[in-house]
């Protein structure tokens, strides 16, 4: 059964994919003739509908398919589902030229080839059910797995994609400062926090765009560069208002599983229109495909961080290594699950070790689609920080724990427009009370896209 490729969710990329029921609706007609030939072909399509396909694969060996030649569709899409391309492609290949205008099969053996690695045959099969006009929800499926097999072609062809994206929403913590004026720290005792450091709760506009130039040079080599560009436009707190700018250049090897990067990357932020913050630095990616929906990654990352003004006291050499995995479920609602830990170090270069700091980092997300127009997110992240020095005055080192938990709910109305409605959550728990903080942001944005 249709099931849709696994790609990066909105805003990195999105998880773009199909529920599996509604091609079993949407040709039900076509279908309902070719699996009367027996019981044995109907239990295997029993146990394929209802998401059982390693049970359907398993019953699949007790039919003599030359024999039973409808049994290829129902047994070919558990072979797909479980693994066994190679032997889903075949079974779909038999099945189809001997029913050349069943529509489901061709998307099924679409599926096939995609997940088998075949894009130019993929990329046919996709083409050719499209060109029927088929209902709109099955024409979402299949433009999600045409996108997907653009950002593969990305590997031999020159690619431009980007985006841009506006929305708005409510931050109830817009400059992440404490709760309450009055709090108690260690020697001074009760203090009172000013104004500038309380909570301040703002409505906000947002903007975003990027724009990615991928270029192959050779065999399974390209080199690509990319920018972007935020920014987040307080009504009652405009001293807060935040922009960042990005820019990144690199190259890339892929062989076989396995990918390899080297990416320059600058940042800069700018605080109320003025430069506040800016970073540069280097990041290698080795990413190993486990299999067509699962794989791991390992990326050290160096850089160099500088602030402006009264804040150069806090400019660091920081580095980093994550490790970090993907697995997609090709069942109903497409499940995919992103993970990843961290540990890294930020020194302080003008010898201030309290503002240094060693971090420790876990992270992960699910998305979920149960129809090929919605995708549903929700994403936990913790850090901890651990200072390398004691305060001055309070004479403590400190110690942060922060929590990041957010929901997103995302509509696809165009193969090009989406909209997302998002909520973050995020708590910050420090030994000093002058740094706890909790946050809470809802946000509506509508995305373009182009590739």
């Amino acid at each position: 059964m249709i099931a849709a490729p696994v790609t990066r969710e909105h805003g990195a990329t999105m998880q773009r994919s199909i529920r599996r029921h509604f091609l079993a609706i949407a040709f039900a007609g076509p279908l309902a003739a070719t699996a009367a030939s027996g019981a044995p072909v109907d239990d295997v399509r029993a146990l394929v509908e209802s998401n059982q396909s390693a049970a359907a694969w398993a019953a699949c060996a007790a039919i003599d398919r030359t024999q039973v030649p409808a049994a290829d569709l129902w047994c070919g899409i558990a072979a797909v589902d479980t693994g066994h391309t190679g032997e889903g492609v075949l079974a779909l290949e038999r099945y189809t030229l001997l029913n050349p205008t069943n529509t489901r099969a061709h998307l099924e053996l679409a599926r096939a080839y995609f997940y088998s690695g075949d894009d130019v045959r993929a990329r046919t099969e996709f083409e050719q059910v499209a060109a029927t006009h088929p209902p709109p929800a099955v024409m979402a499926g299949i433009e999600r797995y045409l996108d997907a097999l653009s950002a593969r072609e990305a590997q031999y062809l020159a690619k431009l994609t980007g985006f841009v994206e506006f929305g708005g929403g409510y931050d109830s913590n817009a400059n992440a400062g404490v709760t309450q004026a009055n709090i108690w720290l260690p020697v001074l005792g009760a203090v009172t926090v000013a104004d500038f450091g309380v909570h301040q709760g703002s409505a906000f506009g947002a903007l975003a765009a990027a724009i990615q130039y991928n270029k192959p040079v050779a065999p399974g080599w390209a080199v690509y560069g990319g920018a972007t560009g935020s920014g987040t436009f307080y009504t009652d707190a405009s001293e807060f208002n935040l922009a960042q700018l990005g820019a990144n250049l690199g190259a890339s090897y892929h062989a076989n599983a396995e990918s390899f990067a080297l990416t320059y990357a600058y940042g800069q932020i700018l605080l109320d229109s003025d430069k506040y913050r800016w970073t540069n630095g280097l990041a290698f990616e080795w990413r190993h495909q486990l299999s067509p929906t699962a794989t791991i990654s390992v990326i050290p990352q160096i850089a160099r961080i500088e602030y402006s003004g009264a804040n150069e006291a806090q400019n660091a050499d920081f580095w980093a290594v994550s490790v970090g995995g993907r697995y997609g479920w090709l069942t109903r609602w497409q499940p995919v699950l992103n993970a990843s830990v961290s540990v890294g170090r930020q020194r302080d270069t003008e010898g201030f070790d309290y503002l240094g700091r060693d971090v420790y980092g876990a992270n992960a997300d699910v998305t979920v689609s149960p129809d090929p127009l919605w995708a549903f997110n929700f994403g936990l992240a913790y850090l901890r920080s651990d200072f390398n020095g004691a305060l001055p005055i309070v004479d403590v080192t400190r110690r942060d724990n922060n929590l990041n938990a957010t929901l997103g709910a995302l509509y696809l109305f165009h193969r090009h427009w989406s909209a997302k409605l998002e909520y973050q959550y995020q708590r910050n728990d420090s030994n000093l009370a002058l740094y706890d903080y909790t946050r809470n942001v809802v946000a509506l944005k509508v995305r373009y896209e182009f590739n």
